[in-house]
Parts: C-alpha cells; structure tokens; sequence
C-alpha cells in the first residue's frame, strides 16, 4: 500500500528541509546516529518552539515510527511514517501521528522561525489537500480570518497548531461515535 503513496516532488523538498533540520539539532548524539532523529533533536525542536516535554514524550514521539527500535528516527523510517500518515484513510486516523503533526508544521516553517502563516501553509496544503479542499483546511488550521484584528497576517504558534490539530481529530471522532449511536439504536 505505501509504494503507491505519491510523495509530490515539493513535499519531498520540504521532507528532505525538515529531516535535514531535525538531526541537526543534538551535536551529542553517537556517531552512528549522527543521520538520525533522535531524543535530543526532538526535544531541542520542541522547546525551540515553546513546548516543555517531558523525556517520556520524547521518547514516545520516537518509539512511534521507530521500526528497528534502535531508539532513533532514520531516513527510511521518517518516510514511512509521512506515507502512512499521508495515506491513512481510516475514519478516525488511527496512524501515530505525533511526529507527523511537528513535520507537518516544520514543513510549513520554511525558515523555521517557530510560527506559520496562511501564507507558509498555501503549497503544501494545496498540493495535499487540492484547492477543492484548500479553504477548508486553511479555516480548520487558521481560524476563520487569516488576518489579527490589527490587519497583520496572523501567525500561529506548533502549540496551536497541535491543539487545532487534535480538537479536530476528536471532533470527528465525536461525529464517528455519534453515527455508530444512531445506527445502534435503529438496529435494536
């Protein structure tokens, strides 16, 4: 199923940005990791941008992509993840998608400065989402204007992001319920 997942040549570009940025951040790791993702990097990238995690966060954004459980993230292993995520069409999006949701703002980050705008978002939300779905997926991330009431762009931070990201999630889990309810009640 995965091999025919269609990473478009931009969000490979991106991919390779984030990766790159991301197994840079911890100079102590061993050698053998140095082209990995691992705790240090992770937690670097989170405090970085205004979040204070625990180790055991850390360590459980790690160990749910991390297939040969060496305790690290490799190149092959961050794909997976982008792809499985990417592809994961089940109602609820059952797919771990802790690391995915720092990628995904990381790669709308360009510069990463630590906060986005509608604007950092367009492409890769249009080459994912199309623009039959663009404007929605702006409204769910963004709010409904992408302007602060000062006129200025509006920019969000990975912890808004996050937290736009998971009340969506449980809103459509709510909705899933909700369904299985009615169903259950008309079967009886």
């Amino acid at each position: 199923v995965l091999k025919s997942v269609v990473i478009e040549p931009i969000e490979q570009e991106c991919l390779d940005r984030v990766f790159n940025y991301l197994i840079s951040r911890d100079n102590s790791k061993p050698e053998e990791h140095k082209n990995k993702i691992g705790p240090g990097d992770i937690l670097k990238v989170l405090l970085y941008l205004g979040l204070k995690p625990l180790k055991s966060e850390v360590a459980l954004i790690i160990w749910e992509v991390d297939d040969d459980l060496d305790g690290y993230v490799s190149r092959e292993e961050f794909q997976i993840m982008y792809k499985r995520c990417k592809s994961d069409e089940t109602e609820a999006g059952l797919e771990p998608r802790k690391l995915f949701n720092l990628v995904q703002f990381l790669m709308f980050d360009k510069t990463f400065k630590g906060t986005v705008t509608v604007e950092d978002s367009l492409q890769i939300l249009f080459v994912r989402h199309g623009r039959l779905n663009l404007d929605t997926e702006i409204t769910a991330i963004f709010g409904e204007s992408d302007k602060n009431p000062d006129g200025t762009e509006k920019a969000i931070t990975f912890g808004e992001y996050v937290d736009k990201v998971n009340k969506r999630a449980l809103a459509k889990q709510n909705e899933i319920m909700l369904k299985r309810k009615k169903k259950d009640v008309l079967c009886k």
